[in-house]
């Protein structure tokens, strides 16, 4: 299997980190405590992940 190239891995890693930086926000203005916060957002941080990633692939086949 082909690693992934950095023009595909960047963009999936941004919308991860960017999916993760709102979420927590939101829940800690809610008043939930940073730690618990930032493991809550981790398994749809992980979907948004694969699925930029994905995307991003597809993208840069055609």
């Amino acid at each position: 299997m082909k690693p992934f190239s950095a023009a595909t891995l960047f963009p999936a890693i941004l919308a991860a980190l960017l999916w993760m930086g709102i979420g927590t926000v939101q829940r800690t203005r809610a008043g939930l405590p940073l730690a618990d916060a930032l493991v809550a957002e981790l398994p749809l941080t992980v979907l948004v992940f694969v699925l930029a990633l994905v995307w991003a692939a597809l993208r840069r086949r055609r």
